[in-house]
């Protein structure tokens, strides 16, 4: 981002998006409103929209199918433009910078979440968790409604407000919340709150999931180490490789040394004390 000096006008930034250059002008508190000259020589003013309206079109333009996670920038760019009243002829031309300014383009990058669980975005903090399997459970289920033909639809924005309502536990200053946040922000918190509840996919995940004889073979080991030493499966996959075989050894000889069960009795007539004899002679 370059910012230059033009005559008469504050000072002006030239933005390069996808290859397309823009002049605008940084107003407001904070810098929350932008004007953007245009070809024309129209300028129009985008201004920050807000955590609702961030989630709405998202829940408008993102979905899943089968070739995985989808979004349809250009609907969403123009949900921006149409928040901040941009002539519809224009949509075109500023669809780029219109992405660009909600997504936080003019922001530093965050620097990722510490080690004591806060994130910085811009002037304020946030102290994320993960959420729980309940958690997760219980907003799916609150997420899914049912389509006509049988099958079942999520609800993004439902499933997100969930998510991030799990996962932040505080904000900085006191006094902020959720429905506060401008959509630049809500996009930031997002990404490290998504990256948070993923934890990212190891290659033990890929294995198993190829169901081939290695893949099951480490399943069944990971299973029968979580149930004897109550870790988690990343627990296991992270312990040193000479612990864990010094682990499945001892499992080996105590199983190979524990007693046999006794095979079942057959039952005696003394087993059933109430029982009546017939007794059938010949003659």
């Amino acid at each position: 981002m370059e910012a230059t000096e033009e005559a008469g006008t504050p000072a002006a930034s030239r933005i390069e998006v996808d290859g397309r250059c823009f002049s605008v002008h940084f107003e407001g508190p904070d810098e929350h409103v932008v004007r953007v000259d245009t070809g024309s020589g129209e300028r129009v003013q985008l201004r920050r929209w807000g955590f609702d309206e961030h989630l709405r079109a998202l829940d408008r333009h993102a979905w899943a199918d089968e070739r995985g996670l989808r979004f349809d920038h250009e609907g969403f760019s123009r949900d921006v433009l149409r928040d901040s009243g941009v002539p519809e002829p224009l949509h075109e031309e500023l669809a780029p910078l219109a992405l660009w300014w909600a997504t936080g383009g003019d922001r530093e990058p965050t620097s990722g979440v510490g080690p004591d669980g806060w994130l910085r975005i811009g002037a304020i903090r946030a102290r994320l968790r993960p959420w729980t399997f309940s958690e997760r459970s219980r907003a799916m289920g609150q997420s899914l409604t049912a389509r006509p033909d049988g099958s079942r639809e999520l609800g993004l924005e439902r499933y997100l407000r969930a998510m991030l309502a799990a996962s932040v536990v505080a904000f900085e200053p006191a006094g902020v919340e959720l429905s506060m946040l401008d959509g630049a922000t809500t996009a930031a918190l997002l990404d490290a709150v998504v990256a948070l509840n993923t934890a990212g996919e190891r290659d033990e995940d890929k294995k198993m999931r190829a169901s081939d004889a290695g893949g099951q073979a480490l399943a069944r080991m990971t299973l029968l180490l979580c149930r004897t030493l109550g870790w988690t499966p990343s627990q296991v996959w992270e312990a040193p490789a000479a612990e864990i075989d010094r682990l499945l050894s001892i499992l080996a000889v105590t199983e190979a040394s524990a007693p046999s069960p006794a095979a079942p009795r057959t039952p005696g007539l003394a087993d059933y004390p109430d029982a009546v004899v017939i007794q059938v002679e010949a003659g």
